[in-house]
This record gives structure tokens, sequence and C-alpha cells, in this order.
């Protein structure tokens, strides 16, 4: 099952090694550069290009800045998530907030009502009282005034000599 099948070749194997030091790619080969020569044409598509244009450090790049877009991204919808789950806590605070204002408003007003509705009572209450001493001070001082002109007619007529009495006739 792990037996590898051969398949007849056209080219010739690339050289092995003779010596530990020497390499087993050809000396124009350089790491990091497209292939070239008879290794291409397998890799090669249509008019003997390589499909990837991108050497392995491009690829390396193209990797990690894709990688770094992507982080970049993800931390940007989490971001967003965590902005606008505060803001609809922020909301609902100012909500309630607006609520108790409202509430306290309401409260305040019934009492300021309240108080008006007191106040008002008491002043006519004040209003009557006044009154009644005005009607008392109005019906004291008629009598009084009847009281002055008794005692005028009184002493007029007891006390004064007959000689100095003014005429009731007008004389």
């Amino acid at each position: 099952m792990n037996e590898r099948i051969a398949k007849p070749q056209d080219h010739a194997a690339t050289p092995r090694a003779r010596a530990p030091d020497e390499s087993y790619t050809q000396p124009q080969d350089a790491p990091g550069q497209p292939m070239t020569g008879r290794e291409t044409e397998h890799f090669a598509g249509p008019g003997g290009r390589s499909h990837d244009p991108l050497t392995r450090p491009g690829r390396l790049l193209v990797t990690v800045f894709v990688t770094m877009f992507g982080t970049m991204l993800a931390a940007g919808a989490l971001g967003f998530t965590t902005l606008s789950g505060q803001l609809l806590d922020m909301q609902e605070q100012i909500g309630n907030l607006q609520n108790q204002t409202s509430a306290q408003f309401l409260d305040m007003q019934e009492q300021i009502g309240a108080l008006q509705k007191e106040t008002s009572t008491q002043l006519l209450d004040m209003q009557r009282q006044i009154g009644g001493l005005r009607a008392e001070m109005h019906e004291e001082i008629g009598e009084l005034s009847e009281r002055m002109t008794r005692i005028e007619t009184l002493l007029e007529t007891h006390l004064v000599p007959a000689s100095d009495a003014r005429d009731p006739a007008g004389s």
C-alpha cells in the first residue's frame, strides 16, 4: 500500500549531492527565486509561467497583512458592539432619570396645589374675620356716637344755666 509507483520520466533526474556540503539544487537556483529550467514544466500553466507570481516571502507578507486586516476588522466590530451596548445602557438610564424626574415634578405640583388651596382657604377666613371686625367696629363707633350725643344733651340740659342754653327753636 505504501509502495511507490514509478512513472517513466522523459527528463533526467536531479543529480544527487556527492559531498555532504554540496547542494542538491542547481547553482543558478537561489532561495526565494522563481523556479527555472525543467522543474517549471511540472508547475507552469499555459505559456510556461507559474500560477503563483508571488515568492514565499511575498506570500508570507500577504498572509500577515490579511491577518492584520481581519484582526482589525474583528476588533472594530467588537468595539462597535461594545459602544452600541453602552449607548443603549445610557439611553435606559436617561429614560429612568426622566421618569423619576417627571414623577417628582408631578408630586411637587400636587403639593403646590394643596398649599394653594390651604392658603386660599386661610385667606378667605382672614377676610371674613376682618369683615367681622369692621362690622363690630362700625357698630361700636355708632354706639359711641350715640353716647356722646346723649352726654352732650345731658350736659346742656342739666349743667348749663338756662340763660346760656341754646334755644331749641333756633333764636
